[in-house]
């Protein structure tokens, strides 16, 4: 890994330098209240007839402020996590620092963002936000970004002292008019407690015509371990006259027996792989195959629904492992209040179930004749409020 880190490091330094224009001065109060309702029977784990479900409320609260003051941008954001429904009405929380960090315009398209930071690379697969989830995910550490009218250079050093584990990365992104993008992605993750690997990738996104598109990805992971393991992706889309878009999509994620089990690392898995997270969430995951189809449509100017159904087996088309169908209802107003309503169904197999390896063979097969679910009722309060 130090190889690889050194790499990238050289190639952190040799964004310097050229110039940016200054910003207006600018403060922006933000705040935002979530609260979320979720009844739990599977969720994460599968679970058999005899298991009861769970209904919990979380709550997420985050106040800051945001602007700008000649080459300096800054934004200090902080969040309180509250989790209700513990016994006799006692609450679980955490307060910190959401996001934190200054950013300095150096010159010649170069500036420098320091503190902590929220880190959303391409679609999120491999490096993403997380913000489904109730703390979020930020990353403390200096990152230097150069942007030209069709390409933006990005590389980060970041480090967590908790989990000691360091990570380095260099992004590239490049248009080709305006209907091919290509991206570049080389991550090096090191860590006393976490997995550890050197991965490197690219994705490539074409337009169709006005209302098409197609999308690949591909990675290559070394872990410490050795082997090496591969993901690749395959998307498509389209978009109606109506506001209805279809899209569908094969991921293959490898297993140890291909060289090596894949790892996702910081990706939003959920996005990806099913709103129950029984994948690279609930429980280690040694390869996948998902043939995945979602729909998003309208209801009215202030509402939509859609849908997605994967189905899921080992890597390779080989076993079958369960098949989930997720749902969901939204809408907006103009206030900044928006609302979600939802429920998932997952149908898996006994071969899942003890690949989670939480129960036995025995329980693994009346948890297989058991329907995973998952629903949920969500508020979100989400102004901003410009000072100067």
């Amino acid at each position: 890994m130090k190889i690889h880190a050194s790499l990238l490091m050289i190639s952190l330094c040799s964004l310097f330098p050229m110039a940016w224009g200054q910003s207006d001065t600018t403060l922006v109060f933000e705040f935002q209240l979530r609260v979320r309702s979720e009844w739990r029977d599977g969720y994460q784990l599968a679970s058999t007839s005899a298991d009861p479900g769970n209904l919990s409320t979380f709550q997420r609260n985050r106040i800051g402020f945001s602007g700008g003051w000649g080459r300096m941008d800054f934004r200090v954001q902080f969040q309180d996590v509250r989790n209700y429904g513990q016994p006799g009405g006692n609450t679980q929380g955490n307060m910190g620092a959401a996001e934190a960090w200054g950013s300095l315009i150096l010159g010649n398209g170069v500036k420098a963002v320091v503190g902590r930071q929220k880190i959303d690379i391409d679609n999120g697969r491999i490096i993403g936000a997380a913000n489904w989830a109730n703390p979020g995910r930020f990353l403390d550490g200096v990152q230097l970004i150069r942007e030209r009218e069709k390409n933006r250079t990005a590389a980060m050093a970041a480090w967590d002292e908790i989990n000691q584990t360091r990570r380095v990365f260099v992004h590239h992104t490049q248009r080709f008019g305006d209907t091919h993008k290509l991206t570049l992605l080389a991550y090096d993750q090191d860590s006393d407690t976490e997995f550890s690997a050197f991965t490197a990738g690219l994705t490539w996104r074409s337009a169709l015509g006005k209302s098409a598109w197609w999308s690949t990805e591909a990675y290559l992971q070394r872990p410490d371990g050795g082997g090496y393991g591969a993901m690749w992706t395959i998307e498509g889309g389209r978009k109606g006259p109506s506001g209805h878009t279809w899209i569908a999509g094969l991921d293959l994620l490898t297993n140890e027996e291909a060289g090596a089990a894949f790892s996702p690392l910081l990706g939003t898995n959920h996005k990806f792989y099913g709103w129950m997270d029984h994948f690279y969430l609930g429980a280690a995951t040694n390869g996948l195959t998902d043939l995945h189809i979602r729909h998003l449509g309208p209801i009215s100017e202030s509402c939509s629904w859609g849908a997605v159904f994967h189905h899921f087996r080992a890597f390779g088309f080989q076993d079958l492992l369960a098949q989930e169908l997720d749902m969901y209802l939204t809408g907006f107003a103009k206030e900044g209040i928006s609302w979600t309503v939802g429920w998932s169904l997952m149908d898996c197999t006994p071969e899942h179930v003890m690949r989670q390896g939480h129960l036995s063979e025995t329980d693994a097969s009346q948890s297989a004749e058991h329907l995973q679910q998952w629903g949920w009722v969500s508020i979100n309060l989400e102004p901003s409020v410009l000072l100067k």
